[in-house]
C-alpha cells in the first residue's frame, strides 16, 4: 500500500484530475491512498472571504464565495461523468449553502475567531477531496470518499491542531483499509481535521504533507509519495539558483533541517510520523510522471561526503540570549535545555545558529511570534532582537562526522559569517548572516562551491 499526495498545484482544475488519475492508473497494484488539497490557492480566497465578512463586508464576501463556487461547478463538471453531476452539484450547493451561512454570521459578530478560519478554510480540502473522488470512476479509478473530519482526530489548538495518534490512527484503519481490501481507493482531504466533539479543524499550513505522513505510519504504507510541482528536493531554491540540481535521496533528519531552514517541501510536521513508524517519503513531480524523485528516509551509504543542499530564510528576526548570572537553576547546561525547548516549542519558526552555555544565538522567520518566541526564551536569560537578516543553511549529515568537509564549508562561507550548527533542529548544518539585497548573490556562490557548472545533474 501506498499513500499519494496531491497539492493544489496538481488538482488544478479538470487537466489536473485527469493527470492525477493517468498517475494512480500506473500504481493501482501498489493500492494508493489518496490525500487532497484543495485546490488552486482555495484556501486562501476563503480565508479572504472571512476575513471581509469579519470586517463587515459581507456583499465582498458573498462575491468572493460565489467566485469559487462557479470555479468548482465549472471544473467538477468537465471532469465528472454524466451520471455523477447530479448528486455531486448538489453536494456543491450545500457545502456554498454552508460557507454563505458562515459568512453571514461572521458579518454579524465583526470577528474572525480562529475556530472560525478552520471553518472557513476546511471547504477546500472538502470540496477538492469529493470532486476528485467523484471523478476517478469515470477515469477507470473505483474510489471510496472519506471526509476527513471523520477519521484526523486533533486536539483544539485551531489553525495548527495537532492529530491525536492513537484514536487518528484507530478510525484511519476502520474507514480506509476495508476500502483498499475491496479493490478501492480512499480518496480523503489532508490538511483538515475534527476534535472528538466533532468541531473542524485544520493541521496549519502545508497541512495536506502532514495529513499523508500521518496515514502512512498509521496504515504501514510502504511509501508516502509527495506529488507537486517540482521534480523532488533540489540542492537549493531554483528561483534564486537556475542551477539548482535534484537531490537522490536524504535522511529522515537533512530533510527536517532544511524544512526548518527555508526549503518549500516537505511540511517539517511531514517528518515526524514518517520517521517514526519508518515509512520513506518520496517527492515527485505531477508533470513528469515518469521521474523518480527524491526518496527520503534512506540514505546512499556508498555516496563520499558532501554538501546535500542549502536552504535560505529571508527576512529572518535574530535573537540573542545571554544566561542570566549564576544562581540556582542558572547552570550552563540548565540554560541550554531551556533553549533547546523553547526552539523545539515554536519548530520549525525558531532556529539555532549557536548555542554554548552562556549565550545562544536564534534565528525566529515568523514576525507575528516574536512575542511568543520572546516569551518561552525568557526562562533561560536576557533576550535581545534585531530584525531583517537572511539566514543561508548549508545541510549535511556529513558535518557531523567529516572533519574536512565541515572545514571545507566553512572556509566557501568565510565571508558570510558562518556558524557550525551541529546540534540543529535534526541534522548538521552550516548557517550564514547575509543581507537581503546580497541574498541571490551570496547563494549562487555557496551553490557554485559544492555545485559548480558542468556537475552531475543528479546529487547522491
Amino acid at each position: 500500500m501506498i499513500v499519494c499526495k496531491f497539492g493544489g498545484s496538481s488538482v488544478d482544475g479538470a487537466a489536473g484530475i485527469q493527470r492525477v488519475a493517468e498517475i494512480l492508473r500506473g500504481r493501482l497494484a501498489a493500492r494508493p491512498v489518496v490525500v487532497v488539497s484543495a485546490m488552486a490557492k482555495t484556501t486562501r480566497r476563503l480565508l479572504d472571504c472571512a476575513e471581509a465578512a469579519a470586517a463587515g463586508n459581507l456583499a465582498g464576501a458573498l462575491a468572493g464565495g460565489e467566485e469559487l463556487h462557479q470555479f468548482h461547478r465549472r471544473e467538477a463538471a468537465a471532469a465528472v461523468a454524466p451520471a455523477a453531476w447530479p448528486p455531486l452539484a448538489a453536494s456543491l450547493e450545500r457545502c456554498f449553502g454552508e460557507l454563505r451561512t458562515l459568512l453571514a454570521g461572521l458579518a454579524r459578530e465583526r470577528r474572525l475567531t480562529p475556530r472560525d478560519a478552520d471553518a472557513a478554510a476546511a471547504f477546500g480540502e472538502v470540496l477538492a477531496s469529493e470532486i476528485l473522488a467523484t471523478a476517478l470512476p469515470a477515469l477507470g479509478i473505483a474510489t471510496a470518499w472519506v471526509d476527513a473530519r471523520r477519521v484526523m482526530v486533533t486536539d483544539d489548538a485551531f489553525t495548527r491542531a495537532q492529530p491525536l495518534y492513537e484514536e487518528t490512527g484507530s478510525r484511519l484503519r476502520a474507514a480506509l483499509l476495508p476500502a483498499v481490501e475491496r479493490g478501492l481507493v480512499p480518496v480523503v482531504g489532508g490538511y483538515i481535521g475534527a476534535t472528538r466533539d466533532g468541531v473542524t479543524t485544520t493541521l496549519g499550513k502545508e497541512g495536506s504533507d502532514f495529513s499523508a505522513a500521518i496515514l502512512g505510519a498509521a496504515l504501514g504504507a510502504a511509501e508516502v509519495q509527495i506529488w507537486t510541482d517540482v521534480d523532488g528536493i533540489l540542492t537549493a531554491d531554483p528561483r534564486l539558483v537556475p542551477g539548482a540540481r535534484r537531490v537522490r535521496t536524504l535522511s529522515f533528519a537533512e530533510s527536517l533541517e532544511l524544512a526548518c531552514s527555508g526549503a518549500k517541501k516537505p511540511h517539517p510536521g511531514t517528518l515526524g510520523p514518517a520517521a517514526r513508524a519508518g515509512v520513506p517519503i518520496r517527492v515527485l513531480n505531477s508533470l513528469d510522471a515518469a521521474g523518480e524523485g527524491t526518496l527520503i528516509g534512506r540514505r546512499n551509504a556508498a555516496a563520499a561526503p558532501t554538501v546535500k543542499s542549502l536552504a535560505c530564510r529571508p527576512n529572518d528576526h535574530l535573537l540573542h540570549v545571554a544566561r542570566a548570572a549564576a544562581g540556582p537553576g542558572a547552570a550552563g547546561a540548565e540554560f541550554a535545555g531551556r533553549v533547546l525547548a523553547a526552539v523545539e516549542s515554536l519548530r520549525p519558526a525558531l532556529l539555532v545558529l549557536r548555542l554554548d552555555g552562556e549565550s545562544a544565538d536564534l534565528a525566529l522567520d515568523r514576525g507575528e511570534r516574536l512575542a511568543e518566541a520572546r516569551a518561552a526564551l525568557a526562562a533561560a536569560g536576557e533576550v535581545g532582537v534585531l530584525h531583517g537578516r537572511t539566514v543561508v543553511s548549508v545541510v549535511s549529515e556529513d558535518l557531523a562526522t567529516d572533519a574536512g568537509l565541515a572545514e571545507r564549508v566553512l572556509a566557501a562561507a568565510a565571508g558570510y559569517q558562518p556558524r557550525l550548527v551541529v546540534a540543529g533542529a535534526a541534522a548538521p548544518a552550516v548557517r550564514c548572516l547575509v543581507e537581503l539585497e546580497d541574498l541571490p548573490a551570496a547563494a549562487a556562490a555557496l551553490h557554485r562551491r559544492w555545485f559548480p557548472a558542468g556537475g552531475p545533474e543528479v546529487v547522491e
